[in-house]
């Protein structure tokens, strides 16, 4: 049995566009909503057995929420559990061959499965590679194991939003877990006002994250460093130059420059603070 976690946060989608893509190949959809005004219409939407709708009334952080889903998929006797947000769809995805290959592999110590990213047209391949696996994917589309995520404390909610996928990854490659690619499973994931130009000769990312979102990058990044320093010295090296990389694109190719960087050296005296959780207004 395959159940889904799906984080929501004022989505503007309905539910049937949002989850459409893999409903039919999952037993149980929660629903976790971190938008701070219930949706009513929402909510009437979901009068069907196969969803449980979560209103928190506030947003918990990605964290939290992924706690929350995947706590209620473990009390109903779930073993996976698919992490979705509300902007991603899967362009192809068969729960049976899911369910197969998982069984076939059951004691190999595959903690998580991913698919293969599809940002606009480009596939992603971006990632920082460790024994030929992936230190860190992102947590949409993901397939985990429960029983892992409980034996590694789930996520952590400190860290509110941003690098949570990156620290439970890290996670589970630290503590002797795997982490496996289902390279048909293809995944159509949005970054925002993200856009490709070409940087010193290369194709970069320019994701034009807001400030606010350059505060959580900032400080998360840096926890996450402090606490696999010494377990991942390549994934340390790698994040300190993505970090000075990041800022020269933001200071070459982004607007707000100014509160951007305002904001990751707050970020930055925050981790050193060890401030943690939902920045305060």
């Amino acid at each position: 049995m395959l159940a889904a976690v799906v984080i929501l946060y004022n989505p503007i989608n309905s539910i049937s566009e949002i989850v459409g893509s893999y409903i039919e190949n999952v037993d149980m959809v929660y629903l976790i909503d971190n938008s701070v005004d219930v949706n009513q219409n929402l909510a009437k939407e979901l009068n069907k057995s196969k969803f449980r709708y979560l209103a928190n009334g506030d947003n918990l952080g990605i964290a939290k929420a992924l706690n929350i889903g995947c706590e209620m998929a473990l009390n109903d006797g779930f073993r996976w559990v698919l992490t979705m947000d509300q902007d991603s769809n899967f362009l192809h995805f068969n729960k049976k061959d899911v369910i197969s290959f998982i069984e076939a592999n059951e004691n190999s110590k595959i903690a998580l499965y991913y698919p293969t990213y599809l940002i606009g047209e480009t596939e992603y391949d971006k990632f920082l590679v460790e024994d030929n696996e992936p230190i860190v994917v992102m947590t949409s589309g993901n397939i985990i194991d429960l029983n892992i995520y409980t034996l590694v404390n789930g996520f952590d909610e400190k860290l509110f939003i941003d690098y949570v996928d990156t620290d439970y990854c890290l996670k589970l490659k630290t503590s002797g877990f795997k982490i496996f690619h289902l390279s048909n499973f293809k995944l159509q994931h949005e970054l925002g006002n993200s856009r490709y130009i070409n940087f010193f000769n290369k194709k970069a990312l320019i994701t034009n994250h807001s400030h606010v979102r350059r505060y959580y990058i900032t400080r998360n990044r840096f926890y996450v460093m402090s606490r696999y320093r010494k377990k991942s010295k390549i994934f340390f090296n790698s994040e300190m130059k993505v970090f000075v990389n990041e800022l020269m694109k933001i200071l070459f190719f982004e607007s707000n420059k100014f509160l951007k960087i305002k904001s990751i050296f707050k970020g930055y005296v925050d981790f050193r603070s060890k401030k943690y959780g939902k920045l305060s207004n």
